[in-house]
């Protein structure tokens, strides 16, 4: 589902608007009329690489303003997806105080940041430590959740880590299935525990 744009130019202070779970709130190669920032949920960027698979190449947690390609005046360079349901208010650029231009200027470089230590965690090490490193990160996000005894799980599917890790799903699906009987995880339906986070922290090389 793609959220077409108001008739009327809002301001900065337009209500809000959730996307659900599973929703798209654009395509590549959509018109990018304004920015958007995330109130409170997960979404994530994905890119159809050109084997024909997805592949998650920014995840976008609240306080996070996106949609940037609006400032170059292009189209949409990605499909973004919400993860979890997600409120999100558009901004645009024409409307933004000199004080709210500087927290547009900060989120883009934090975010940069990040993105650019998620690539690094992609691309270093083998696939079952970039599973772990991922699973600890989505931890602290939306998708972390705690069992009542302090265990701390994740909602993800195979194929959303390996989108993450830009595997496949079957590597994915094999290697959670070692790491069940290494006594890291205790995978379920959409979900799985991490049943020893001290070790998945020593095999990923994860401080956060």
């Amino acid at each position: 589902m793609t959220y077409i744009s108001p008739t009327t130019v809002p301001t900065y202070t337009d209500p809000n608007r959730t996307v659900r779970r599973g929703q798209t709130l654009y395509y590549a190669g959509d018109a990018a009329p304004s920015l958007y920032r995330l109130e409170s949920g997960l979404m994530r960027a994905v890119r159809l690489t050109p084997q024909g698979r997805n592949l998650t190449v920014r995840h976008i947690r609240p306080g996070d303003i996106f949609g940037e390609e609006c400032l170059h005046g292009t189209t949409r360079g990605h499909q973004v997806v919400a993860l979890t349901d997600a409120v999100l208010t558009p901004i645009h650029p024409q409307h933004l105080s000199q004080g709210e231009l500087w927290d547009l200027t900060r989120s883009l470089s934090h975010q940069l940041q990040r993105m650019m230590t998620d690539g690094v965690h992609i691309q270093d090490g083998d696939l079952r430590e970039r599973i772990a490193r991922y699973l600890l990160n989505l931890a602290d996000s939306s998708l972390g959740g705690q069992h009542p005894d302090g265990t701390r799980f994740v909602r993800a599917t195979h194929e959303l880590i390996a989108e993450g890790t830009g595997a496949t799903r079957e590597s994915v699906s094999k290697l959670i299935g070692e790491m069940r009987d290494d006594g890291l995880l205790n995978p379920a339906y959409r979900c799985l525990t991490l049943t020893d986070e001290a070790g998945l922290r020593l095999l990923s090389g994860y401080h956060g």
